[in-house]
Parts: C-alpha cells; sequence; structure tokens
C-alpha cells in the first residue's frame, strides 16, 4: 500500500466535529410529526445524516415535499436553533486538531446552514482552527455530489488530492470519493451504513494521526481502501 499525503483536512460538521445529531433527530422527528410524519432514528440516519435538509426531506416526504418540506425543515430549525448551545464537540476531534501539524489545512465542509456552523463553533471557541467553512449555501450539489469538498479545496488553494476527508455517513464518503479525496470514516456505533467504502474506517479520531510531512497514519484494524 502506497502512503496517503495530505496537505488539508476537510471536517465534516454534524457527527464528526460536534455531536449535534441527537438534537438534529429530536428537532426533525416534532417537525415531521406536526404534519403526521413519523422519523425514526434508522430513516433519519440513512436519508437525512450528512445531507442538506431540501435532499433529505425530499426522501422522506416524497409527493408531499413540494407541500411541506419548506414548512417542516423552517420549524425544524427553529427548534433546533433553540438547542444550539448544548451541541457539544467530540473530545476525539480536538486532541486531533491539537496534533496535527501546522502545516496542515483545515476546513469544514457540510450541509448544514452557515448560521448553525458559524454559532456552534463561535460558542466552542473553536473558529479559529479553520481557514475555510462550506455550507449548504455555498454550493449547488449536496453530498454524495462532490460540490462541498470539491469547495472547500479551492478556498484552502489545495488540490483535492491532497485533502484528507472526515465523515460519519454514507453520503459524505461517497462526495469524498467523487471528489477523489481519501476519506476516514468515523463510525461511532449510531447504526450509520455505508462506511465500509471509506479508505479507512475507525472508531474514535484518536485512531489518526499525521506525520510533519503529511503522511496518514491510521492505527487501526479496520480494512484500508487505500492503494
Amino acid at each position: 500500500m502506497n502512503p496517503v499525503h495530505v496537505q488539508a483536512i476537510l471536517f465534516d460538521f454534524d457527527g464528526v466535529l460536534v455531536d449535534s445529531e441527537p438534537i438534529r433527530f429530536t428537532a426533525g422527528a416534532r417537525a415531521l410529526g406536526e404534519i403526521g410524519e413519523a422519523l425514526t432514528w434508522e430513516c433519519f440516519m440513512r436519508l437525512w445524516l450528512g445531507r442538506t435538509d431540501e435532499a433529505g426531506l425530499r426522501d422522506l416526504l416524497g409527493s408531499r415535499y413540494e407541500a411541506e418540506g419548506t414548512r417542516v425543515a423552517a420549524r425544524r430549525n427553529a427548534l433546533y436553533e433553540e438547542r444550539m448551545d448544548e451541541v457539544p464537540a467530540f473530545d476525539d476531534s480536538l486532541r486531533l486538531i491539537r496534533r496535527l501539524p501546522d502545516e496542515i489545512r483545515l476546513a469544514v465542509a457540510t450541509g448544514s446552514r452557515r448560521m448553525e456552523v458559524e454559532h456552534i463553533l463561535g460558542h466552542l471557541g473553536l473558529s479559529h482552527h479553520f481557514q475555510a467553512i462550506v455550507t449548504a449555501e455555498d454550493y449547488a450539489r449536496a453530498k454524495p455530489a462532490p460540490d462541498p469538498f470539491l469547495t472547500a479545496a479551492r478556498r484552502l488553494e489545495v488540490p483535492p488530492a491532497s485533502c484528507l476527508v472526515l465523515e460519519d455517513s454514507a453520503a459524505g464518503v461517497a462526495a469524498a470519493h467523487a471528489a477523489g479525496m481519501p476519506v476516514v470514516a468515523v463510525d461511532r456505533g449510531r447504526g450509520a451504513v455505508g462506511l465500509d467504502r471509506a479508505t479507512w474506517t475507525v472508531a474514535s479520531l484518536d485512531e489518526l494521526d499525521l506525520t510533519s510531512a503529511g503522511e496518514v497514519v491510521v492505527r487501526t484494524t479496520r480494512t484500508s481502501r487505500a492503494s
């Protein structure tokens, strides 16, 4: 296996950098319940996780999306905004950021809205770590399209192949592959599917390191797809 060298790391936001998904799920389930639609954790993980509200709700609501989708998204976002200050960072992500070489550039690339991301990063005191923040407003096509990650690479002025993506959803893993980027999937045991397509799959970002030369080092027994 040839070593993988990178110049930048692109963090997915929800579920990788911050532990927002339980609150997002609760807000989404309540908003959908108000129009008589149920949302299970499995459906949330499969259809909404890692995607924009529009992309997720189109799949969840089907023919009802045109009539109900905008209202459900607005209600879900309002409920989520009430609890944004409760969202914590994942400790393993903070440890990774602290031990990365200074030369490695960092970005957030997410399907979440800018106001959410900037508010939470600011509340947690993390904004200064990231040279680029790419949110749902910044690209045309949501994950699994490569647009979020390609946009982040352009803003960092780093070639796509020199970016390492950190993800926790099948849509995110597919988007990284479409962008031509190696990807580490973080499987936090919450039922995410499709993570086995990642270059590496880890249970914690404590298993990931970068050398001073930008070589990716993954301490895991799981299969790597790097070559």
